[in-house]
Order: C-alpha cells, then sequence, then structure tokens
C-alpha cells in the first residue's frame, strides 16, 4: 500500500497528461460555445429579437474564445493578479516562503509537497474554467445568478495555479 507521499507523487507523474487532455476538452467546449453562439445569432436576425438575447450570444462568444485560447486566459489571469504571467514551477515553494519549510526541503516530504502542487495547479485550472461558465451562465436573462461564484472561481483558480507565489506571498505576511 502507498503511504500519502507516494500516492501524491504517483499522481502527479501522470497529472501533464491530464492537464493536455483537459485544455483539449476545454477548446471543444469552447468550439461548442462559439458555433452555439453563430446559431443564436442566426436565429435572432431571422426570428427577431424577441429569439435570443444579444448578451447571451456575446457572452458564449466571449466564453468560447477564452476557452479557445485557455492558455492566454489563463496567462491574462495570472497577469492581473500576481503582475506576472509565468506559472511558478512546484520548486519555488522552497525558495519564496521565507524559510518556513526549509527543513522539507530534501526529504520525502518535500517530494510530497511538490507533488501536492502540482495537484493544486491542476485543480486551479478546472476552476478557472468553472468560473468561466459560471460568467457565461450569468449573462443568461432568466438563468441563475452567477456572477459572484463565476469571479470567486476565476480568482482561486489563479491563486491555485500559481500556488508557490501565493503561498510566498501568505508566508511573507504572517512571518513574524
Amino acid at each position: 500500500m502507498l503511504d500519502p507521499v507516494e500516492a501524491f507523487g504517483a499522481i502527479a507523474d501522470h497529472l501533464s497528461a491530464f492537464e493536455g487532455l483537459l485544455h483539449a476538452v476545454l477548446y471543444v467546449i469552447g468550439a461548442v460555445l462559439i458555433l452555439q453562439s453563430l446559431r443564436l445569432a442566426a436565429r435572432r436576425s431571422e426570428f427577431g429579437a424577441q429569439s435570443a438575447t444579444s448578451g447571451r450570444i456575446f457572452s458564449g462568444f466571449i466564453t468560447g474564445a477564452a476557452f479557445l485560447a485557455f492558455p492566454a486566459t489563463v496567462s491574462a489571469l495570472l497577469a492581473s493578479i500576481f503582475g506576472s504571467s509565468e506559472i511558478a514551477g512546484p520548486e519555488m515553494m522552497f525558495s519564496i516562503d521565507n524559510g518556513t519549510l526549509d527543513p522539507l526541503a530534501g526529504s520525502a516530504a518535500g517530494v510530497g509537497i511538490d507533488a501536492l502542487v502540482l495537484v493544486i495547479r491542476f485543480v486551479g485550472f478546472i476552476a478557472i474554467a468553472r468560473g468561466l461558465l459560471f460568467l457565461n451562465l450569468a449573462a443568461s436573462p432568466d438563468g441563475p445568478r452567477t456572477l459572484g461564484p463565476g469571479f470567486t472561481f476565476l480568482i482561486a483558480g489563479a491563486l491555485a495555479v500559481n500556488f508557490p507565489i501565493f503561498f510566498g506571498l501568505m508566508a511573507g505576511l504572517f512571518a513574524g
């Protein structure tokens, strides 16, 4: 039986394949949203303004474009929040944290922390995608009110994608 550190290491070994799959799925979702927006625009021009709202058409098109260019969307979010569009590697946990994790740097726990950071990054990508979908739903006039949760998922996802930098900021804030 694997201990938790080995389990996270095994998951992290396969995570790059899952990230590629996630980017492919998001690309398809973006294409579907753009095609759906074009279909709604055609229906609006044929049947009039009562058939589809222009907000729904534009939000579907913009969300679809954000999914098609998902790496650029993530870079723009990171640049907006952190001032840099680069995603920090998991090894940055030990150089940014003001010495909080120094005792774990060369041990098996350090390898587990690296793997955990990769899992957190993957969850962050999913959170950003979910936030974009919530923002797309918010443009529907009779749809659920998901504007707040959409922005929350976007911000939390960006913090998770660049978790080593966020952890370093928190360690600097709370360090004595």
